[in-house]
C-alpha cells in the first residue's frame, strides 16, 4: 500500500469516488506537531500530494496537486468518465464565469522543477489551476482490520504421535493441544482422561487485528521520506495477558486471575527516502516489492484484484481499498536501491538489493555507534531490472480510462522482471547470522566464524501481462496472468565445509509457477475464474512447513539433486483453506476456481454489498510429493457476503468446506509415525469475518 496511495491520490482529480486527506484529519492526527506542519497540513487539505514511485511495483510519483472532493451517493448514478484536464470543480467554481472547458496544464513524471511563477499566464490560467502544497506536509493513509476466525478440523482429524514425541499431522494446520500426545499419555499427564481426547475438541477459535498507518512526510515536490508502521501487527486478541507465571505474582497468581494486557508492539515495515531528479526517480531504503499479480513478490499493497473480483480502478490497486493489501499477512520488504526512469513509452527500473549481508560485528561489551560487516564473503546480493508498460502517472491513467470508459475499447500492458542472486561463502552455523555476536564465533563449539563455500547462483524470470476490454460503461472482459521461473545452482549445501569432493551436496533449482485471473462483469452479476499451477518435489516435503531437511533427500532417502518445488507468494490467496492454511501456498498443485457474483449495485458503484459463491478443486503435479503419495489434493467450496462503500469499510463474512484428498493421507512410512494403519483425512471447515476501515 505503501507504494499504491500515491497515485491513488492522484486519481482522486480524475474520478470523484477517490478519497484523500483532508485539513481537519491532519490537523486531529498531528496537533503536537509545530505549528509550520499544521499550517501546511491545512495547505494539503486543497493541494495534491506527491505520489511515491517504487522501484518495481508498479507505481509512479506526480506532481499534480489535488483539490478537495465531494462525495455523494448520488455519484453511482452518473459515473460519466471525467476528462484528462485536471480537477473539476472547485478550480473552476472558484472563478465563476471561465467557461467550464478550461483547460489545466499538465505536468509529467519528469518535469523540471517549477520556479513557482506564473509569468506569462493570464489571470484565468491562474485562477483555474489547483493550487500548490506549502511544503513540508505530512500525508497520512492506512487502515484498521479486525478478523474473527473458526477452523473446525483444520488438522483434517489427524494427530498422531511421532517417534520424535511431538504430534503429526498432513496439516500445516496444527491440531487442538488437547489431542497432543502429551496430554493423551497418563504417564506424563495423570489428568489425560480429563484434558486429553475425551474433550473431543475440533475447533480452533480466535480473532486477530492490525492498525496500519502510513505517514508521508513531503520536504518538497521532488524530496519525501515515507514510512509504514503496523500496530499491533497480526495481533491474536487475548494472546498477552498481564500474567509473569505460575505463583510468581501475588496480585496474578493463576492465568486465570489477569485481568488486562500487556501494552502492544510497533512493526516498522518500510522506512525509505524518494528523489525525483530531471532524469528519474531514486529510491533509497526499506521497501515492499511488488510484482504483477504477486505470485512471486508481493508487497501487502494489494494488487489489481480484491480476491477474484478485479478492482474499478485500472492499473493496479492504489489505495488500500483497491485490492486485497488490507487482508495481507506477510509482505515482501528489502532494504533496496532503485532507480526508475520512462523512455519511449515504457517505464524501466533497476535495482540493487541488500539481501543478507551475513556475520556482523555485534560485540555487547563495547559500544558501538555504527555495526560493521565483517566483509563481503559471505554476502547475499541481488541486482534486479523491470521492464513495462502499464499506466502509472497521471496522463497514463487519464488516457486509460478515456480509452475504456469514453472510446469503449480495449487495452493491453506487460512487464518482463529479472533478478540475479548469488553468494559465495556461508558461515557454518545453523543460527541466523542477525543472532550471532563476536562472542560466538570464539566459542569452541559454535564455529559461528567458519566460512563455508556455498557458490550459490539463482536467475529468477517473470512475465506478467494485462488486458482489458470494456464492451459497455457497464461492461467489462478483464484477463491477467504472470508466469514465473526460478534456475540456478548451488555447489554445496553442506553445514561444514569439506575437502573431499564426496562430501560436497551440489544442488540445482529448477521452479516453475504460473497464475491466471479472469472475469467478466455487467453490472451487478461477475462471472470469475481463476487456474494456476507451480512445480513440486518428489520429497513427500509437503507444503511450506514441512520439516527443514526434507527437501534435500528424497522419500526413499536418495540424495534430492534437483529442488524443484516452485511456492506462490503467500500473500497470494486463491481459497480460504486449502492453499491459504492446510497447504500454506499454491506449491506442487495445479487448480481450477470458478465464481460466481451477484451484486445489489453495479460493479464500479461506490456501495459494496453482494455474495460470491465459488469451488476449487486441486490436484499435485507429483503425486510423490504429498503425504499420501495421491495426486488428489481436494474440493473447496465457499460462499462469501460482503458489504461497505470503497474507501471508508469493507465488511465480510466467508463460509468454506473443504473436502480434502487422498493426498493428505498419513502413511505409516511418512515421517515416522507410531501408527498401525494408515489415516485417513476428513473434512474441515472455516467461518472467517474480515472488517476493515481504511483512510
Amino acid at each position: 500500500m505503501a507504494d499504491q496511495q500515491g497515485i491513488g491520490q492522484s486519481l482522486g482529480s480524475i474520478t470523484s469516488r477517490r478519497r484523500g486527506p483532508t485539513s481537519w484529519s491532519i490537523a486531529v492526527g498531528y496537533s503536537m506537531v509545530s505549528a509550520v506542519i499544521a499550517s501546511a497540513a491545512w495547505a494539503q487539505g486543497t493541494g495534491k500530494a506527491d505520489a511515491p514511485v517504487p522501484a518495481d511495483d508498479d507505481t509512479v510519483a506526480t506532481d499534480a496537486p489535488k483539490t478537495p472532493e465531494k462525495t455523494t451517493e448520488s455519484d453511482d448514478k452518473a459515473l460519466t468518465p471525467a476528462k484528462a484536464t485536471g480537477d473539476k470543480g472547485s478550480a473552476d467554481k472558484a472563478v465563476g464565469t471561465k467557461p467550464a472547458s478550461a483547460e489545466v496544464k499538465k505536468r509529467s513524471l519528469l518535469d523540471e522543477v517549477d520556479d513557482g511563477q506564473t509569468s506569462g499566464k493570464s489571470a484565468w490560467d491562474v485562477a483555474a489551476e489547483p493550487r500548490r502544497p506549502t511544503y513540508p506536509y505530512f500525508e497520512y493513509h492506512g487502515y484498521f482490520r479486525f478478523r474473527p476466525d473458526v477452523i473446525n478440523n483444520g488438522h483434517l482429524g489427524i494427530a498422531e504421535a511421532s517417534q520424535n514425541g511431538g504430534v503429526l499431522t498432513t496439516s500445516a494446520i496444527q491440531p487442538p493441544l488437547s489431542l497432543w500426545p502429551q496430554n493423551n499419555d497418563p504417564a506424563i499427564n495423570p489428568a489425560s482422561a480429563t484434558v486429553g481426547k475425551s474433550r473431543a475438541d475440533a475447533a480452533l477459535m480466535s480473532a486477530n487485528m492490525r492498525f496500519r498507518l502510513e505517514p508521508t512526510m513531503h520536504l518538497s515536490e521532488q524530496i519525501r521520506v515515507k514510512t509504514t508502521f503496523d500496530i499491533m501487527d497480526n495481533y491474536v486478541l487475548g494472546s498477552s495477558p498481564d500474567y509473569a507465571g505460575y505463583l510468581k505474582r501475588p496480585d496474578v497468581p493463576l492465568s486465570a486471575f489477569a485481568t488486562s494486557a500487556t501494552p502492544g508492539t510497533i512493526a516498522i515495515k518500510e522506512a525509505y527516502a524518494e528523489w525525483k531528479t530531471m532524469l528519474g526517480l531514486i529510491r533509497v531504503g526499506r521497501q515492499s516489492s511488488q510484482w504483477g499479480l504477486g505470485i512471486l513478490s508481493g508487497g501487502s499493497s494489494g494488487t489489481g484484484w480484491d480476491g477474484s473480483r478485479p478492482t474499478e480502478s485500472y492499473g493496479g490497486a492504489r489505495m488500500p481499498w483497491e485490492g486485497s493489501g488490507y487482508n495481507s499477512d506477510y509482505g515482501t520488504y528489502v532494504d533496496r536501491v532503485a532507480f526508475l526512469t520512462k523512455a519511449w513509452g515504457t517505464y524501466v527500473t533497476v535495482f540493487w538489493d541488500y539481501a543478507n549481508k551475513g556475520f556482523l560485528g555485534v560485540d555487547p561489551t563495547r559500544v558501538d555507534g555504527q555495526v560493521r560487516d565483517l566483509g563481503n564473503a559471505d554476502d547475499v546480493t541481488q541486482f534486479g531490472v523491470a521492464i513495462f508498460q502499464k499506466p502509472l502517472s497521471p496522463e497514463d491513467v487519464a488516457e486509460r480510462r478515456k480509452r475504456l470508459q469514453d472510446d469503449l475499447g480495449q487495452v493491453f500492458d506487460w512487464g518482463i522482471y529479472g533478478l540475479y542472486r548469488t553468494q559465495a561463502n556461508d558461515i557454518a552455523s545453523s543460527v541466523p547470522a542477525s543472532q550471532l555476536t563476536l562472542a560466538d564465533a570464539t566459542k569452541a563449539n559454535n564455529p559461528a566464524g567458519q566460512l563455508v563455500p556455498r557458490g550459490a547462483k539463482a536467475m529468477i524470470g517473470d512475465f506478467w501481462a494485462r488486458y482489458e476490454n470494456r464492451m459497455a460503461f457497464s461492461r467489462r472482459l478483464v484477463v491477467e496472468g504472470e508466469f514465473a521461473g526460478i534456475y540456478g545452482h548451488i555447489d554445496d549445501t553442506s553445514l561444514q565445509a569439506s575437502t573431499s569432493a564426496s562430501d560436497l551436496k551440489p544442488r540445482d533449482l529448477q521452479m516453475w509457477g504460473f497464475a491466471l485471473k479472469s472475469a467478466f462483469q455487467n453490472e451487478g452479476i461477475g462471472v470469475y475464474f481463476d487456474v494456476g499451477a507451480a512445480s513440486g518435489d518428489d520429497t513427500r516435503c509437503f507444503g511450506v512447513y514441512g520439516a527443514g531437511n526434507c527437501s534435500i533427500a528424497k522419500a526413499n532417502g536418495d540424495p534430492n539433486t534437483t529442488l524443484t518445488a516452485f511456492k506462490f507468494h503467500k500473500d497470494y490467496r486463491v481459497d480460504s483453506l486449502l492453499f491459504s492454511e492446510v497447504i500454506g501456498a499454491v506449491t506442487n498443485a495445479v487448480y481450477v476456481k470458478p465464481t460466481f457474483s451477484i451484486n445489489a449495485y453495479p460493479w464500479y458503484a461506490q456501495q459494496l454489498l453482494g455474495l460470491n459463491l465459488s469451488a476449487l478443486y486441486a490436484r499435485a503435479v507429483s503425486a510423490e510429493g504429498t503425504p499420501g503419495n495421491n495426486a488428489a489434493l481436494g474440493t473447496e467450496l465457499e460462499a462469501k457476503g460482503f458489504f461497505g462503500q470503497k474507501g471508508l469499510f469493507q465488511t465480510s463474512i466467508a463460509f468454506s468446506y473443504l473436502f480434502p484428498g487422498e493426498a493428505f493421507t498419513l502413511k505409516q512410512d511418512w515421517n515416522q509415525p507410531i501408527i498401525s494403519a494408515d489415516v485417513l483425512p476428513s473434512n474441515a471447515w472455516r467461518l472467517m469475518g474480515n472488517m476493515a476501515l481504511m483512510f
